[in-house]
């Protein structure tokens, strides 16, 4: 008897929750939207080239913490807005469990939060946050020195490392030698495929080789029957090819090695510079002197990295990359047959996890916001049509007709070739614009089932404006069936930005999934392997999109109550 009393006291809610805990997939898909939800917003502390944390020369830094809001590492505004969040909403989650006995002060807190969180965004997208490597008085203080050697010597200073050191902040300094640990630990990751990639180029070199020495016997009318076989091809290949040629074939070409070639190179060209004037005798010439500087500028900078280096006794990293999907991660495009597919790279040499990570981002903003307009449109319109109802319902109801004719994704195809943008806000709102009508006729047949109801003929009896009653009490009975609605158009908007940017049509220099899946295509069939990692992060959070919708419309079903 208690147990029933029990029940009957639940509110509609709670028996809406109920039903959806016992729901088994519509849960797991829930708890698979939040792990992405979470991934999403903490996508800084998963993939950047910016550690946690550092421990360098006796003093502790903090390099994520400082780059967090810096547009010119995060030059991307979502990013911005999510990197907020990364604060925020613990203070949410936090207010809505210490208050939860205290509505009116856990609503007045969570408002203020909401509140910070726009205008901290506002305040931080414009670029007040300085770049923290860089220093207005040192640069001001190197300026005056170059205009003073100008003026004393009439030339600018020669290059010295020591006093170039000078200039620099620690900050400045750090990132030197953060970026030389990040690509030579890169390097000795790659030696894993070493052999791997030698044995695969060698291969396709002497199959190559053999080839080609095959079409030249043919093309000097030698018989088949009288030409070698491929093992003699191939040993008379080898033996007549010199080793220097081999070992550049079978070379692994990796980021750190690129710098190091670069570095060599530049050596050799400044020793041939100082080595022609010093055969000349013209060793007072100033270019001969700025060469032999140079070269020692770039002795001295790779001897102090990788002295300094050693002083980086602790280094907290983000949890699954090293880099930031923006960062040029050296991708040779070669050795993405060989490596793993956390190591892979992007067509334009951008790390494809870290990009994967951070596209998260893009679907949670499209799918939610462009809901959100269209919630926004279609609602206030579906309540009036539905309340008023006559003319005012008939022209309603002939803009929706003709609204609903046009496709929201030709829609977009049509509004990006007109105005030549491919920005995701543009994006975003086309979707919101067009995507309203679903909601609007939905909210309308609710209204015109519950405006003759006896509440409503209460409040107007009692003397209610129309706009109250519509709001304030129809419009709350009229939301649950709604809800059931708002997974299935999340789901459309992602599929429909996604789908726009794997025509090539989405914004340009985006992680978005669509944009990744564009490349994977672009490269396919040799590059497929870039296809799937988007394709089937994709697919399942639409997937768990719409287990969670089914689960819902289940929960909120009436028939369920009893």
């Amino acid at each position: 008897m208690n147990m029933k009393n029990t029940i009957n006291h639940k509110s509609y809610w709670d028996n809406v929750r109920d039903r959806f805990k016992k729901h088994f997939l519509g849960m797991i898909a829930f708890l698979v939207i939040i792990l992405f939800c979470l991934v999403g917003i903490y996508a800084p502390f998963l993939a950047s080239s910016k550690p946690i944390a550092v421990y360098y020369d006796g003093t502790w830094y903090f390099p994520l913490f400082r780059y967090l809001f810096y547009t010119g590492f995060f030059t991307k505004k979502i990013d911005i807005f999510f990197n907020l969040l990364i604060f925020t909403i613990p203070l949410v989650i936090a207010t809505l469990y210490i208050f939860k006995n205290n509505k009116k002060l856990k609503k007045m807190i969570t408002s203020v939060i909401c509140l910070s969180q726009v205008i901290l965004f506002i305040i931080f997208a414009t670029g007040v946050v300085k770049d923290p490597a860089a220093d207005p008085e040192l640069n001001k203080q190197r300026q005056i020195a170059v205009q003073k050697s100008i003026q004393e010597n009439g030339h600018s200073l020669l290059p010295n490392w020591d006093q170039h050191l000078l200039y620099k902040n620690d900050y400045a300094k750090l990132n030197m030698l953060l970026k030389y640990i990040q690509r030579k630990e890169q390097h000795e990751r790659l030696q894993h495929y070493e052999e791997l990639f030698k044995e695969s180029s060698m291969q396709k070199w002497i199959s190559q080789s053999i080839a080609n020495k095959r079409a030249s016997y043919i093309r000097q009318g030698i018989p088949k029957n009288e030409i070698p076989d491929d093992a003699t091809l191939k040993e008379n290949i080898l033996e007549s090819v010199p080793a220097e040629i081999i070992t550049t074939v079978s070379s692994m070409p990796t980021l750190h090695n690129i710098n190091r070639t670069h570095r060599n190179k530049r050596l050799i060209q400044l020793d041939k510079t100082i080595e022609r004037y010093e055969i000349e005798g013209n060793t007072n010439n100033h270019n001969y002197r700025n060469a032999r500087a140079r070269k020692k500028y770039i002795t001295d900078r790779y001897n102090w990295i990788v002295s300094e280096s050693n002083k980086i006794s602790i280094r907290i990293m983000p949890l699954l990359r090293s880099f930031h999907w923006q960062d040029d991660a050296g991708g040779e495009q070669s050795l993405n047959k060989y490596i793993s597919w956390w190591e892979l790279t992007r067509i334009n040499r951008k790390d494809m996890l870290a990009a994967l990570i951070f596209g998260i981002r893009i679907s949670l903003v499209v799918g939610i916001t462009a809901v959100a307009l269209s919630l926004f449109i279609g609602v206030p319109i579906g309540s009036f049509a539905g309340y008023y109802g006559g003319k005012f319902d008939i022209i309603v109801s002939r803009l929706l007709e003709i609204w609903e004719s046009m496709p929201t994704f030709f829609m977009l195809l049509l509004v990006v070739a007109i105005t030549q943008s491919k920005s995701i806000f543009l994006i975003v709102t086309v979707i919101g614009i067009f995507g309203w009508t679903s909601f609007s006729r939905y909210v309308r047949g609710e209204f015109f089932k519950q405006r003759n109801l006896s509440y409503v003929e209460a409040c107007k009896a009692s003397g209610f404006h129309d706009s109250y009653i519509i709001f304030t009490h129809i419009l709350p009975n009229a939301v649950p069936p709604l809800l059931t609605l708002l997974p299935f158009a999340i789901m459309a908007a992602i599929t429909s930005e996604a789908g726009l940017s794997f025509l090539g049509l989405g914004e340009e220099g985006s992680c978005s999934w669509g944009v990744l899946m564009d490349e994977g295509r672009t490269a396919f069939p040799g590059e497929s392997y870039l296809l799937w990692p988007p394709a089937i992060l994709l697919t399942t959070l639409l997937i768990a999109i719409a287990l969670v919708g089914d689960a819902l419309r289940d929960a909120l079903d009436p028939k369920l109550l009893r």
